[in-house]
């Protein structure tokens, strides 16, 4: 029996709505109310034959966005070869969607390509770098994550575990350019991938949301060890969480120094560091395979950072943790 090709694009139109909330790469709205499905009567012939179109531009949607992101993800590999290349993908990047996808009059181009131009000479002038970072090398480290994004994407999230030494070689990459990802740089690559020019020149921004387990942000450790890193060591090794978690704190107090002043690196380690510290503690009570040792941190924690203005707070939660029956939460305002 032939299906009513009219009655097929009817239910793809009621159907287009729902799908369109899921799609990524825009800014979360309230949703708009609707009216429910209407309960359509199909025969089993028609839900087999809808049934088997449905599985045949599967293959074609597959085969066609596979080789399109191959193309994609090849270009992005050379880009990586060598932080020029990077560099000079993202002014190619900016080019094309500053300039020649807006449809300016020769006034407005000349203006754009200027500002271009003088971006690129600061850029590339090494005088710069103590205040601005190497750009180059953060274009090298984003387009480096933009690639393990897509791979993550393409992954199946059970699957992802594999992708632990890649991002481990990343972070190391990273930390091993702290000093050069000052100021424009840094804030450059602490961008989410998915907003980054880069993605919007190849229009692959809804390729680039993955969420879920993944973090999206190149340099958003706390994000890559809190979603991903901690639990697949938690699910597979869970007598290295006290080392993975170390190993976090280095790599974050690391990037810290290289990307910050001196003075704003002395309150970040006075504040943010022994805060990080102490969610070690906490994290290892509630996961870690000896809870008994991690409450030892938790007090040894707390008396080596007693002025902490979380210390109240600190206090609290280890006598929660001693007996949760009887525990306080810290008072309003400490």
């Amino acid at each position: 029996m032939k299906f009513p090709s009219l009655f097929l694009a009817a239910l793809i139109l009621t159907a287009a709505p729902a799908f369109a909330q899921r799609g990524g790469g825009r800014p979360e709205q309230t949703p708009v109310p609707q009216a429910p499905l209407p309960n359509v009567p199909l025969t089993p012939q028609q839900v087999e034959l809808i049934s088997k179109q449905l599985t045949e531009l599967e293959k074609q949607i597959q085969d066609k966005r596979g080789s399109a992101l191959s193309a994609i993800t090849q270009k992005l590999r050379s880009a990586v070869a060598s932080d020029a290349a990077a560099l000079n993908l993202l002014l190619e990047s900016e080019k094309l969607v500053t300039i020649e996808r807006k449809g300016l009059d020769k006034a407005e181009e000349r203006q754009r390509k200027e500002q271009l131009d003088r971006n690129a000479e600061r850029r590339s002038d090494k005088k710069a770098e103590d205040q601005d970072g190497d750009m180059a090398t953060a274009a090298r480290l984003h387009i480096q994550y933009m690639i393990l994004t897509l791979e993550a994407r393409e992954t199946k999230p059970e699957d992802r575990g594999n992708l632990l030494p890649k991002l481990a070689a990343y972070i190391q990459d990273v930390v091993a350019n702290a000093e050069k990802l000052k100021g424009r740089s840094g804030q450059f690559l602490s961008r989410d991938v998915g907003g980054s020019v880069i993605a919007q020149a190849y229009q692959i921004e809804r390729f680039l949301q993955v969420g879920g387990d993944w973090a999206t942000r190149p340099v958003d450790f706390a994000d890559m060890w809190e979603r991903f890193i901690l639990p697949h060591v938690k699910e597979k090794n869970p007598e290295t969480l006290a080392a993975q978690y170390d190993t976090r704190i280095s790599a974050e107090t690391a990037l810290r120094k290289g990307m910050l002043p001196e003075p704003e690196f002395v309150i970040w380690g006075q504040q943010e560091l022994p805060e990080l510290k102490w969610n070690r503690a906490n994290y290892l009570l509630r996961n870690g395979p000896t809870p008994l040792n991690a409450m030892k941190d938790m007090l040894d924690h707390i008396t080596a950072y007693q002025g902490h203005p979380d210390a109240p707070r600190w206090v609290a939660e280890l006598r929660n943790a001693m007996d949760p029956s009887k525990g306080a939460a810290a008072p309003a305002g400490q």
